[in-house]
């Protein structure tokens, strides 16, 4: 990481406020000679110190494609972005907190963790209430991408506006 002054992968706090911010988690998987990139909505949850993501996909296509020859993965997440001006000075800039890590994506197999996995994807979009419709399960495969490594970038103003005093 180029700017240091920015490292945050250590502060559990903007790391965990970062991540609930985002709307989409974009996984990358390898696709022989470019990376294979994808935006989807997520759940998370956070384990004995180790995090998970949880996305669901359906059955056919060149993620369950790629993901069955190769399951490691690059993924990214960002919480909310800023802009600023400076009128004075003539400049722009953007307050920004970014999660970026490396995992592996499994199959989840077993009918209570796809359904645990389909309610934490409801809960990180303040819909945990919602009552969906439980035959949706056989027609999607849920992932659980477990991370192996993970880096935090967050502005100085983002962690003032969305860290400070919580």
């Amino acid at each position: 990481m180029r700017r240091i002054d920015r490292d945050c992968s250590d502060n559990e706090k903007v790391v965990e406020m970062c991540i609930s911010q985002a709307e989409v988690i974009r996984i990358a998987l390898n696709d022989e000679s470019v990376p294979y990139v994808l935006p989807l909505c997520f759940g998370y949850e956070k384990k004995d110190g180790e995090r998970f993501f949880y996305i669901h996909k359906n059955r056919n296509g060149k993620f369950y494609e790629l993901c069955e020859k190769d399951s490691s993965c690059s993924f990214e997440l960002e919480g909310a972005n800023e802009l600023f001006l400076d009128d004075e000075k003539g400049t722009c800039n953007m307050n920004f907190c970014s999660v970026l890590g490396t995992g592996r994506l499994e199959l989840v197999t077993s009918d209570a963790e796809r359904l645990k996995a389909l309610n934490l994807i409801m809960a990180h979009y303040d819909r945990a209430d919602f009552d969906w419709d439980r035959r949706a399960m056989t027609a999607i495969l849920v992932y659980k991408l477990s991370v192996s490594s993970l880096t935090c970038k967050a502005t100085k103003g983002w962690r003032d506006n969305y860290c400070a005093d919580r």
